[in-house]
């Protein structure tokens, strides 16, 4: 156990620890290194008289001992291993013998080295759970919904990832707030009513609690009320939504976990299409969070069904998708559910309260909303058990005021702006008090450590339990103030390993963090009490077990938005005159969100298809099928797909698309909204997808400015910078799979031509969607975008099915820098040459998939990097 003092919290040992694990036996200066191979092949370009790249590779000894010569072999070993070098077009090559040997003595070398520096520390020092780790973790052993990580400091990113032990830092902020943190989570907790009615409702929208809604004057004659049903023939009014306000009466006195249930319908589309309508958590009349899109199917009801938590006073809005545009292409008006020639000129709706007869149209009907709720599984729910134990009872808190202190916070407690009505609190009985804090203590502080307690530890947050009781105080808060500890322990908020090799109870941890970024659950728990967990085989089932679980979206979402930074996806705004296909409405400003979170939604969609189905790494950058939607289909400009959820389409034979590198949020999170840079989208792909990173410019290199005037090309400003040799060697990398993504604009669609603003040809017949009408474009056509390049070898390629096909061929470099990006994620480590070796054994075991994504995992977690600290 790590000692604290509980009063502050452990912030002296926070720091003491992770210098304990600096202690290293001294390296030693006597491995083999390729010295012959280097001297061969290498020093004639890298000498004191060429230094090719500032490279002297006449300089290099064999101590490893020296950082500056440890990072020259690390320079050589991955150069060597990408086959870059020796160049490709040097007439004098080894042979691939002769590579080989050099390169396995090397990662040897690197190998042997680190082990007898690591033989009592590890690769991995103690890491800090970041906040996304934390908040899933308190999340699952309370049992509760209440977001906590805006509570904590941002992580900073250390390689792309912010789980990386070197970037977790902890301060008195981090203190502070984790304080904060645990007070949150044990009052959500903490039962604090009698178990609230389970009950069934049914709202319609004609009630008179929505008239502000359906009374409004946009939204009275396109939003009709026929019956209980609503009828959509519009978007409502930006500010004055289907927001359904008798369900925020209900949450405002029992907020908790509820059952929706939306029952629509499409009406009247040209050729029986289905419509798309989305839904979306609110509060105080506003839109907080899209639950997602769905589809109203044409003349059949169709049922969407949402369990999820509601806090004080959140509610649902329901919103149509894009009516005005459905409605203006089958030829009716966006003024009234008729036909647009029946419409009277200069009539507007909501001037005129004699509308014509109307013959409706498209539309979406929402019959009356069903709601349960709130829903227990458990009373007391199973957070509050774990904290207070079985023998704990309910019982008023006045009964409890009047023998121990109480304070105001469970003698009076508030939800949102009311007092809770009759108050409960916990008693223990007295003949079993001692020995019920005991074995409440022991359960919680093992599932809160991920491992059993000791005696030690259960006695030392139980005194501190005797001492609140003996000053009076209730049994809540007396508990409380050890569970509070518990939460601030660094055994709870770092992943402390101990031993070189990872027992049953750690290697639980690493499994269950990696793969659903959270604490192990209870199978796991079992496997490790038994010490099963190291066995290979059980290792691999459990494994198998855990990327069949749903959960496993988790691991998805969270990998991707750090490997492929789709963490960005926000980050940019596509510019609106530029790219108005993006928006819902240009005049507003609102983003098309059906688009910006399908984007998203394909790059997850396909990623997690590649591990379900085990496909290969050459799979990463090229495929015969995409995950597609109805707008997503329609943005890519492939043939059309049906309805709003994604699923697997097979592309046509010469589709650009399919794989990574061509779906849309790679290319906006490559881009800055306005321009994109061949620079940063070849840099991107080196680092992220094939594995060989180029080094940062040097301080003169300058930058490169977009001309969104179009005076000057990408190309011919580039070409400055490969004509200047320290920037020469570097760009020969990056720009080639720069030039052939110039083929996507910055919101993912093909372009054959760069859109500008002054300098450039009008498009007189293009036109474009502006949320209520359709209306001529406001960009001019600029430059011709030209793809072609050459690789550093000497290959020309014309465009990206060209440069795909290049990538695919080599599966194995694919795969290695997967590798090498998983077990960075499953370790916050970063994969240095010294692992080079152990990677190499990764994708030996895993070639006869063809490098499959499951198989990659597999092999990562039975590797000695998941299985040695």
């Amino acid at each position: 156990m790590i000692r604290l003092n509980f009063t502050l919290v452990p912030f002296a040992a926070l720091l003491l620890v992770p210098l304990a694990n600096l202690h290293a036996v001294e390296p030693s200066s006597t491995r083999e290194l390729p010295i012959s191979f280097v001297k061969k092949h290498c020093a004639d370009c890298h000498d004191a008289n060429t230094s090719k790249g500032n490279f002297r590779a006449d300089l290099l000894t064999k101590d490893l001992g020296d950082q500056k010569n440890i990072k020259a072999w690390s320079r050589v070993l991955a150069r060597v291993q990408s086959a870059e070098m020796p160049p490709p077009k040097k007439t004098q090559r080894p042979t691939e013998a002769e590579i080989n040997t050099a390169l396995i003595a090397l990662k040897t070398a690197f190998h042997e080295d680190a082990l007898a520096r690591h033989s009592e520390s590890g690769r991995v020092r103690l890491r800090r759970l970041n906040r996304l780790e934390y908040e899933n973790t308190v999340r699952d052993l309370l049992g509760i919904d209440t977001p906590l990580r805006d509570l904590l400091p941002e992580d900073d990113l250390r390689d792309g990832f912010n789980n990386q032990t070197a970037a977790l830092s902890i301060s008195p902020v981090h203190i502070q707030q984790y304080m904060a943190a645990a007070d949150r989570a044990l009052e959500a907790a903490s039962v604090r009513q009698a178990r609230p009615e389970t009950k069934t409702h049914k709202f319609s929208y004609t009630h008179d609690a929505e008239k502000s809604f359906h009374g409004h004057a946009h939204n009275k004659l396109q939003c009709n009320l026929r019956g209980d049903d609503l009828h959509f023939f519009l978007d409502t009014h930006i500010e004055v939504p289907a927001y359904l306000r008798q369900f925020e009466t209900i949450t405002r006195e029992n907020p908790g976990r509820y059952r929706i249930r939306i029952t629509t319908e499409a009406r009247d589309t040209t050729n029986g299409e289905d419509l798309i309508f989305s839904v979306w958590l609110a509060a105080g009349g506003k839109r907080r969070e899209l639950l997602g899109h769905f589809d109203a199917q044409h003349r059949k009801e169709t049922v969407v069904e949402l369990t999820r938590p509601f806090e004080i006073g959140e509610t649902i809005i329901i919103a149509p998708y894009r009516m005005a545009k459905v409605r203006i292409d089958a030829g009716y008006s966006v003024y009234l559910p008729d036909k647009q020639d029946k419409i009277p000129k200069g009539w507007h709706a909501i001037s005129n309260p004699n509308p014509p007869i109307p013959t409706v149209g498209p539309g979406i009907v929402v019959k009356p909303v069903e709601i349960i709720g709130p829903l227990h599984e458990h009373w007391p729910p199973q957070g509050h058990r774990l904290l207070y134990g079985d023998e704990a009872e309910l019982i008023s808190v006045v009964d409890i005021a009047k023998t121990m202190r109480v304070p105001d916070t469970i003698l009076r407690p508030v939800r949102g702006n009311r007092q809770v009505k009759d108050p409960v609190t916990i008693r223990l009985p007295k003949e079993k008090t001692e020995a019920a804090i005991r074995d409440t203590l022991t359960r919680f502080i093992s599932r809160a450590f991920r491992r059993p307690s000791t005696a030690n530890e259960v006695e030392l947050y139980q005194s501190m339990v005797r001492d609140r009781l003996s000053k009076g105080e209730c049994f809540e808060v007396a508990l409380n103030a050890a569970h509070r500890a518990v939460l601030c322990s660094p055994d709870f908020l770092f992943i402390v390993e101990h031993g070189y090799k990872l027992n049953s109870h750690e290697l639980a941890a690493r499994l269950s963090y990696f793969l659903w970024r959270t604490a192990p659950d209870e199978e796991l728990r079992k496997l490790a009490d038994k010490g099963d967990l190291i066995r290979p085989e059980v290792l691999r089932k459990e494994t198998s077990r855990l990327i069949a679980s749903p959960r496993i979206e988790g691991f998805v979402r969270d990998f991707l938005a750090q490997w492929l930074n789709l963490r960005e996806i926000n980050a940019t705004t596509p510019d609106r005159d530029l790219f108005p296909e993006y928006f819902e409405s240009i005049h507003d400003g609102r983003q098309d969100v059906f688009l910006h979170g399908s984007i998203v939604g394909e790059t997850q969609a396909y990623f997690r298809d590649l591990l379900d189905r085990n496909l290969g790494a050459a799979m990463l950058v090229s495929a015969p099928h995409a995950y597609l939607n109805q707008r997503l289909a329609e943005h890519y400009d492939l043939p059309p797909v049906k309805g709003a959820g994604l699923r697997r389409v097979d592309l046509p034979a010469d589709s650009l698309r399919g794989g990574l590198l061509t779906q849309a949020s790679i290319l906006k999170v490559t881009s800055n909204g306005a321009n994109t840079s061949p620079v940063l989208r070849g840099a991107w792909l080196l680092e992220r997808i094939v594995g060989t990173p180029v080094p940062p410019p040097p301080p003169n290199a300058g930058s490169i400015e977009p001309d969104t005037r179009g005076a000057t090309t990408i190309r011919e400003q580039l070409s400055k910078h490969q004509s200047v040799a320290s920037c020469a060697g570097c760009h020969q990398k990056i720009d080639p799979p720069g030039f052939v993504l110039e083929a996507f604009d910055p919101i993912g669609r093909y372009r054959d031509y760069y859109r500008t603003t002054e300098n450039g040809e009008k498009l007189k017949n293009a036109r474009v969607f502006y949320g209520g009408d359709y209306g001529s474009v406001k960009y001019l056509k600029g430059a011709t975008v030209d793809t072609k390049s050459q690789l550093p070898d000497g290959k020309e390629i014309a465009d990206v099915r060209a440069y795909k096909a290049t990538l695919a061929s080599r599966p194995e470099l694919l795969a290695r820098s997967l590798v090498r990006k998983l077990a960075t994620f499953a370790t916050g480590v970063s994969v240095e040459a010294e692992d080079e070796i152990v990677v190499d054994a990764i994708l030996e075991k895993s070639k006869s998939s063809g490098y499959g994504l499951q198989t990659l995992i597999h092999e990562v977690i039975q590797s000695e990097l998941i299985t040695r600290k």
